[in-house]
């Protein structure tokens, strides 16, 4: 599970076309579906065709497809739409059981998102020109493991998934809304959440993502078409939502669902619980000045709440203009904003608090911030190792695994982060200190020589 509070994001063209299913099981023949909605004077139509071994994408699909975006977030949204993960922290991400049986129901779901293909016309928005475009796409692009018998990923496997460039772009150019996926995790059934997904990006202008509506209208058997629930009876596409309706009613999500009306033309009325309050664009502004992009601005705040992001960014400012001068702008604004007792600035001051006397070899203002930041980092980075240290084996080698594939990713081919994921699991190599020894080299530019030793180090032991 992701940590309590903590906000994600969706891209919006994906969360309000309703791609996936909001039912739990389908019927074994049901392999493709096409709807034909409209969005004020727009209509626009959406297809899916799926293999019959695998079926249109439904169930936990959504909360796959969720994690998959957030993923790509958190890794830094690289322009070639590259995952690089292991199923255990896909899982984790998806808010999943990481037990044995979701293994092979990941297995299935991925294979499923990679070979269902989808037709959209005139409903894809292309946010940066203000455009309505064609597209078909599958939902995952490309898909690589590593694995053990029957071509089937394991515990152990290492993944790498490629996301359409539709999707990727769209993301980088921040067309994305939040997504509180703790939240959404904490619903009980795939239906439920994959509603409150729909529901929630259908609360958003598609043109102006920050204007939220209170209450949303839509016709009910046009609304079970959106939700792809196969059935031409009002009260069955009534008694399927419903249970979802009371769910997120009890949550608060929603405050009140009325059906007006009878038959065929009976309509939904959705009236929503507490607003999204976009952040101050003022402060997105001053993010962007400290090399901050917008999408992982959006993240920082959803996520930290809009007053700690803003007293980060004064503090930053204030640390900057004492001389203190980082390797890396948007690292520095990140670590003030996560570990705040690390940098103390005096209050009303713009410049850092002195901590001790000033002496011949610190006489520059600059030189005294730096020293105080590094010997402040020191100890975090002691309590961050104390803390792995207590976990189980299993944890630690997902933990470092998660920041290892992701930065060297672009050096080791799959069968070589597989391979190093072994020599963990065996305890061939303590995870912790060989992902100090990798930070340290390419902390000091040794990258290159880091990549080359390590792979003398795991062919010493016959892994690869």
């Amino acid at each position: 599970m992701t940590e309590k509070g903590i906000k994600r994001f969706d891209e919006l063209n994906i969360a309000r076309l309703s791609l996936i299913s909001v039912q739990e099981r389908i019927p074994e023949d049901y392999r493709e579906w096409s709807v034909e909605l409209e969005d004020g004077d727009r209509r626009y139509r959406v297809t899916c065709q799926a293999m019959p071994e695998y079926g249109v994408p439904h169930g936990i699909d959504t909360d796959v497809s969720a994690a998959l975006v957030n993923l790509y977030i958190d890794q830094g949204a690289p322009a070639d739409g590259t995952i690089t993960c292991t199923p255990y922290q896909l899982l984790q991400m998806a808010g999943l059981d990481t037990s044995g049986r979701y293994y092979a129901a990941l297995d299935e779901s991925l294979r499923r998102l990679l070979t269902t293909n989808y037709f959209i016309a005139e409903g894809w928005r292309d946010h940066p020109r203000g455009r309505w475009t064609n597209v078909n796409f599958r939902y995952i692009d490309r898909l690589e493991f590593t694995s053990g018998d029957e071509n089937q990923m394991d515990v152990s496997s290492v993944l790498r998934i490629t996301l359409p460039q539709e999707i990727a772009r769209s993301v980088r150019a921040g067309y994305i809304k939040s997504l509180d996926l703790s939240f959404m995790q904490s619903l009980k059934r795939p239906p439920t959440r994959a509603l409150y997904r729909l529901l929630d990006a259908q609360r958003r202008d598609p043109e102006h993502p920050d204007r939220v509506v209170m209450a949303f209208q839509v016709g009910l058997m046009e609304w079970a078409e959106a939700c792809k629930i196969i059935t031409d009876r009002p009260s069955m596409a009534q008694r399927t939502l419903d249970s979802a309706h009371e769910e997120l009613i009890e949550k608060g999500f929603l405050k009140e669902v009325e059906y007006l009306g009878r038959g065929k033309k009976k309509l939904l009325h959705y009236t929503f619980g507490e607003a999204f309050i976009p952040p101050d664009p003022a402060l997105l502004a001053e993010l962007a000045e400290l090399g901050i992009t917008q999408t992982r601005a959006l993240q920082l705040v959803r996520e930290f709440g809009e007053v700690a992001v803003a007293d980060a960014v004064t503090r930053s400012r204030a640390i900057l203009a004492g001389g203190f001068k980082p390797r890396s702008k948007p690292a520095f604004f990140v670590d003030v904003l996560k570990n705040p007792l690390k940098y103390e600035v005096a209050e009303g001051a713009s410049k850092p608090q002195k901590q001790a006397k000033k002496t011949s070899e610190e006489s520059s203002k600059g030189l005294r911030s730096q020293r105080k930041t590094e010997a402040a980092s020191r100890p975090a980075e002691e309590e961050e190792e104390l803390q792995m240290r207590g976990l189980p084996r299993e944890q630690q080698v997902e933990e470092v695994m998660r920041t290892l594939s992701f930065l060297l990713r672009n050096d080791l081919k799959l069968p070589e982060l597989d391979a190093l994921r072994a020599a963990l699991d065996e305890g061939l190599e303590d995870p912790l200190e060989i992902k100090a020894w990798i930070l340290k080299g390419i902390g000091s530019g040794q990258k290159i020589a880091i990549i080359r030793d390590l792979r003398t180090r795991l062919s010493m032991k016959a892994l690869f």
